[in-house]
């Protein structure tokens, strides 16, 4: 029996080894909870975003004084073309507007949706953020809930009338379903990644056992020695840097040609972690750049603002807001379809990147971008702009995919420090102007939209 007991070194491998698996099961499931954190502020960000522009583009006046008689006239129809704009141009299921009727019941004013519309005067499903703005704060509701429609993420925004009262809440729903099949996926890779890991471990640590014991029942200072190696392995972890292939990627057998066994061990764990740390990056930075423009997203966007408020507060802020919004963007996806109606926004961000150097451009909407330029002064922001336009000119002259031209309507502001408290401020001028912008540009060519705050 005293020939199959294992030595104290020996023993000591086992338990560092399983430790050293144990920590890699936890980092897996530490990214998983990232990874969905991120997600769901993704989508509460671009849920904001979208029912708080359908709030600013709709007239208080008009959707509080609508009536079940109302329905399909005129001012019914305005109002549900406007909202069918966000429906079709983002990524939404349901958009509609709906009215308190006291403090825990809301029914239907206008839903545009055609096959299956709430009536108006019907009672939906009261929730934490409908609530909340009926307070006049716009909200996005933690939870999903269900309803006739499905089980729906919801977001919800006030629209003001002229006498400053709410006259109605616009309602926007994102289907739990596809955030649940993205969990489900993220689980599913981040699981098989912790697996190889895991499995590629115990092969390893059963192998490095092995080579142990036999190595050191012939050696007198064999605890010594392993004690030096542990260090070693410990100070190699701690100063890793650079992309390795990932563990699992290495012929097996290798492992038995290597003599310094412990120095095998140490190149297995550095490679688990850097598989575990390049997985977390890349969901990092998908979380901060716009999948199909590959400019900024709204989260990086909002981390912008919060930079540039940081910077006013501790009065070390200097930059410009420079808005960009498609025109005709809808009519472009109805004629020629959302392929190249997507192709436009792409190369509209594309155009904006490369327009001002060394800033960041984001796109915040579905066709809405924004640049912050820091440092920049009049001259080098006008250079910026005429570049812009030159490249826009550029591509309509080009052999486009449609006869249709790309055209922007843009608003700049330069922050100001004894008139702006913060980068809202600023963004606001930039924006009023962009969308005055807009409105000389429909005075030019027309406009068949009606006079409304988005393409």
């Amino acid at each position: 029996m005293r020939g199959h007991k294992l030595s104290f070194t020996t023993r000591y491998v086992l338990v560092f080894g399983i430790l050293l698996l144990a920590a890699n099961i936890v980092m897996g499931m530490v990214i998983l909870n990232q990874s969905k954190a991120a997600m769901r502020e993704l989508i509460n960000k671009n849920m904001l975003d979208v029912v708080e522009s359908a709030a600013r583009s709709l007239d208080g006046d008009v959707l509080g004084s609508l009536t079940a008689e109302d329905e399909d006239s005129p001012a019914w129809q305005d109002i549900e073309k406007r909202l069918l704009v966000f429906q079709d141009s983002v990524d939404i299921h349901y958009i509609y507007t709906v009215k308190p009727v006291d403090e825990d019941s809301f029914t239907f004013i206008v839903d545009p949706d055609p096959v299956d519309p709430g009536a108006f005067g019907e009672e939906i499903v009261t929730t934490p953020a409908v609530e909340q703005a009926a307070k006049g704060i716009p909200a996005v509701d933690e939870n999903p809930v269900a309803d006739r429609w499905g089980n729906l993420y919801s977001a919800f925004c006030p629209v003001y009338d002229s006498k400053g009262t709410i006259a109605g809440i616009v309602g926007v729903d994102f289907d739990a379903r596809w955030f649940d099949e993205r969990v489900v996926g993220h689980t599913l890779s981040i699981a098989a990644v912790t697996s190889l890991s895991v499995l590629a471990g115990g092969v390893l640590v059963t192998i490095m056992t092995k080579n142990v014991r036999k190595k050191f029942q012939q050696l007198d200072a064999g605890l010594s020695e392993l004690s030096g190696h542990i260090d070693h392995l410990v100070n190699e972890m701690s100063s890793y840097a650079g992309f390795e292939a990932p563990a699992s990627e290495r012929d097996p057998h290798s492992f038995e040609e290597d003599s310094d066994e412990l120095g095998i061990l140490s190149d297995k764990i550095a490679a688990m972690q850097n598989e575990m740390t390049t997985y977390l990056d890349y969901l990092h930075a998908q979380a901060y750049t716009d999948a199909l423009t590959k400019v900024g997203s709204v989260a990086a966007y909002q981390q912008a603002i919060e930079d540039i408020d940081t910077k006013i507060a501790s009065d070390n802020a200097d930059f410009w807001v420079a808005v960009f919004d498609i025109n005709g963007l809808k009519e472009l996806n109805d004629t020629y379809g959302h392929d190249t109606g997507n192709l436009y926004i792409r190369t509209a961000a594309k155009i904006l990147a490369e327009g001002l150097e060394e800033t960041q451009a984001y796109r915040i909407g579905g066709d809405e971008f924004t640049i912050i330029a820091e440092g920049y002064d009049q001259t080098r922001m006008d250079v910026g702009l005429q570049h812009i336009t030159e490249s826009l000119a550029a591509f309509n002259a080009s052999d486009k995919p449609c006869p249709a031209n790309l055209a922007l309507s843009s608003g700049v502001a330069q922050y100001t420090a004894t008139t702006d408290s913060s980068f809202k401020d600023v963004f606001s001028r930039a924006d009023d102007a962009m969308y005055e912008d807009k409105r000389e540009y429909y005075r030019t060519v027309g406009d068949r939209r009606g006079h409304r705050r988005h393409s």
